[in-house]
């Protein structure tokens, strides 16, 4: 299951500009896993957002607010910051990926022994919670921008290896999960974006690894494409994309970067303050000095 640690991700995710197209389109992904691209192999890579980006070819486009691991609730807290409040008044086009972290840490996947467990009034309970965070969610997305398209990306049943048998119950899970969201999606003025049918309840190589929930390319393309038969009829990315992808970068590897951004930044922080602070003058007032 997506780890809780992976949070450290929200530093990670950074701006990626496409060439535009005639009309300056800014996309913004925000969510969980899924929107960072997240792959079988604790990587972030090309994910659907990526993908999407790739089809439209946006002048802007950004996965910053997208985060592994991260609730409903905890997306919000993304898009009520400073940053998140400012991507989401620049963005037209916003998808959404939330949800599942609602649910999927409370059902056990035992890939060894293709297993499935999970506790029916706790999951219930959960699916409750995931309705009241997505109507504050997607409340605070308009009042933000109301004049944003956008679009809420529906989840696939994640657990293709285990034994048929153990299947119906969690997928049951699945199926309310997707009706609670493409319900308050609706009631917002928001549109759902069914991706459960593209996948099936046997996708094994969509979903590659026994052992994580994550899709890879193959599935991101799926759902890249079911995308874009709601917002572009007719327009379809070709399986060729997939020799085109950038290759992944891992999870570790994007700490370390991160960690080294954070240090340079804080030396820039305290380099400037130095040069500003003359015979005691603070950097506002050596500048109000200047005028």
């Amino acid at each position: 299951m997506i780890k809780r640690s992976l949070i450290l991700c929200l530093f990670l995710i950074s701006c990626m500009a496409v060439p535009a197209q005639a009309a300056a389109l800014n996309y913004l992904a925000i969510g969980d896993s899924l929107a960072a691209g997240q792959t079988p192999n604790r990587e972030i890579g090309a994910g659907y957002a990526d993908m999407i980006a790739a089809a439209l070819q946006p002048a802007v486009y950004s996965k910053r607010l997208a985060v592994p691991g991260y609730t409903v609730e905890q997306v919000f807290g993304q898009v009520t910051s400073k940053t998140g409040k400012k991507s989401i008044q620049e963005a037209d086009l916003i998808t959404i990926s939330a949800g599942a972290n609602n649910l999927l840490p409370l059902i056990q996947n035992d890939p060894a022994r293709g297993m499935l467990t999970f506790n029916a009034v706790a999951a219930s309970f959960a699916l409750s919670g995931v309705r009241e965070d997505y109507e504050v969610l997607l409340h605070k997305i308009y009042t933000l921008n109301p004049e944003a398209d956008v679009y809420v990306m529906g989840y696939y049943f994640p657990y293709p290896h285990v034994f048929d048998q153990h299947k119906p119950a969690v997928n049951e899970q699945l199926v309310t999960l997707n009706k609670i969201i493409e319900q308050e999606a609706e009631r917002a003025g928001a549109v759902f974006v069914p991706v459960a049918d593209r996948f099936g309840t046997r996708a094994v190589e969509l979903i590659p690894n026994p052992g994580d929930v994550h899709p890879g390319p193959k599935g991101y393309l799926a759902m890249a494409n079911a995308f874009l038969e709601v917002y572009a009829p007719g327009r379809q990315l070709p399986a060729s994309i997939l020799q085109q992808l950038p290759a992944p970068v891992s999870l570790d590897e994007l700490i370390q970067q991160r960690k080294k951004a954070e240090h340079e930044e804080k030396e820039k922080t305290k380099a400037n303050k130095e040069v500003a602070v003359i015979k005691g003058c603070t950097k506002k007032e050596v500048y109000a000095a200047a005028l």
